[in-house]
Order: C-alpha cells, then sequence, then structure tokens
C-alpha cells in the first residue's frame, strides 16, 4: 500500500479527533449536554482506535524492509506519518468554530430524527449539507479572550493531552521501528504497541477528558462565562494535541530504541 494513502488516512484518524472537541461546545449551546457527549464519546473512540487497522499495512513495510536490508526509507516515512497527524490536527483546530455550528444544527435535529442512524441520514442529505455551508466560519479572536487569563488556565490539563496524544501519535510507529532494532523479537516489540496506547488513552480518558466535561457543564449552566472559557479550553485542547503530534517526531526513534530494550528483558 502506497505511504500516500496511509498519510491520508492517519489524517483523517486525526482531524475526527480534533473536530470531536467541537461537540462540546454544541452540547452546552443546545443544552443535550449527554446526548453530544455521547456523541463526542463515539469520535474519540474512533479516533484513538483506528491506529490498530493501521497496524497490518506498517506491519508488512517493516518486515519487507528488514527482509530486504531496506530499511532507511522506513524512518522517512515514519515522520511522514507524523507530520500528516499534526497537518490534520491543525487544519481541525482551524474547522472547530464551522464544526460545532453544523452539529449544533445537526443535533438540533435529532427531536425530528430521535434515531442516530437517522440523524446520520439527515446530516448526509441535502438539507444537512445546506446546513454544512451555512455552518462555515474561522476561528474568532474572541476564541482566544480567556487565554489572557493565564493564571486560570488547567495547564496541567494541557501537558497531559500534550503527553497523551504524543504516546497516540507515535505508540504503534514507535513499536514497529523497533523492529528494525530488534529484528529477532519484532513480533514482541509490535504487540508493546498496545502497553503504549494504553497509557495514553488512560491519561486522556482518567484525566483530560473529565476536566473538558466539567467545564462542558458549567457552559451549559453560565453561557455567558461559562461558553468563552469552553472555547478557550477547547482551542487549548486543539493546541496541546497539534504541540504532543509534533514532540511525536522527537519520540520516536528514542522511543523504539526503548522498546526494543524493553522486549529483550522480558522473560521467555
Amino acid at each position: 500500500m502506497s505511504i500516500y494513502y496511509l498519510c491520508f488516512f492517519i489524517a483523517i484518524i486525526h482531524l475526527i479527533a480534533t473536530l470531536s472537541y467541537g461537540v462540546r461546545i454544541a452540547g452546552a449551546r443546545t443544552g443535550k449536554v449527554a446526548f453530544c457527549l455521547s456523541l463526542f464519546n463515539i469520535l474519540v473512540l474512533v479516533s484513538r482506535t483506528s491506529n490498530t487497522l493501521l497496524t497490518p499495512a506498517l506491519s508488512k513495510r517493516v518486515e519487507s524492509g528488514i527482509d530486504t536490508g531496506l530499511t532507511d526509507g522506513l524512518q522517512h516515512e515514519f515522520h511522514l506519518l507524523i507530520f500528516s497527524a499534526s497537518a490534520a490536527t491543525l487544519l481541525g483546530a482551524c474547522l472547530i468554530p464551522m464544526f460545532q455550528r453544523y452539529v449544533t444544527s445537526v443535533v438540533g435535529a435529532f427531536d425530528r430524527f430521535p434515531s442516530l442512524p437517522m440523524m446520520v441520514r439527515y446530516a448526509l442529505s441535502k438539507p444537512g449539507i445546506k446546513a454544512l455551508g451555512a455552518s462555515w466560519t474561522v476561528p474568532s479572536k474572541a476564541n482566544f479572550s480567556y487565554l489572557a487569563a493565564s493564571h486560570r488556565l488547567p495547564w496541567n490539563i494541557f501537558a497531559m493531552n500534550v503527553i497523551g496524544s504524543a504516546l497516540l501519535a507515535t505508540g504503534v510507529l514507535s513499536s514497529l521501528y523497533a523492529g528494525v532494532y530488534a529484528p529477532d523479537l519484532r513480533m514482541t516489540t509490535g504487540q508493546l504497541s498496545a502497553v503504549v496506547n494504553f497509557f495514553g488513552t488512560i491519561l486522556l480518558f482518567a484525566f483530560v477528558d473529565p476536566y473538558l466535561s466539567y467545564v462542558t457543564d458549567g457552559a451549559a449552566k453560565n453561557a455567558q462565562e461559562g461558553d468563552t472559557r469552553l472555547r478557550a479550553a477547547v482551542f487549548g485542547m486543539a493546541g496541546s494535541r497539534l504541540l504532543g503530534t509534533v514532540i511525536a517526531h522527537f519520540l520516536m526513534i528514542p522511543g523504539a530504541h526503548m522498546i526494543a530494550w524493553i522486549a529483550r528483558i522480558i522473560p521467555a
């Protein structure tokens, strides 16, 4: 499979993950917080588990490179995949205002179509596509007004989002590339990707997502102040996620060395 197809696929994964932040704003504005959180969880689950679909194709590339001795190009290809994730995250951050407006209109239609499949059908219909066009907008400066009050920002949450995003962005890639350093244990190194992704997923689900839920509830109760805080938190999360994908470039090779070392010391 062409590396460009894989780049496109991983870009879609990270675009969905970034756009999912906008669902929380839609939930606060429509008052359907629980329902929008369900949509958010669906999108996040898809994005955080879809990396496993890349594993067979990437494993085949690593296997072929090891067998033929042509592993020099693998590092460049893996960095290209991470760059695709960063570019898609940046694009998603710019499209969050439009996406949250679109989700707001689609969620409003759920009262007429009280079924998720029917709502999805409406979203893809002509009226739904028209609503998407009407939702077009660019990020406003007001989205960053809350950032001026730096002492009120959850920098610890942003830091955890950076770490979790970096682990998810590089977990599969580092584990597979570790097979280059330990070719006799490449099956073991490949399986260790699940461990890396586990820590990244738990970090996001246990610390980052609950904070966003708290801010979303606050925005639903206090529309004026809470909405500004929620929008700032959402863009802060998108920015920290982008930073995490950038840091993944620097973690991939050291992570591969560490995973290869761990694979060697695991008792037989």
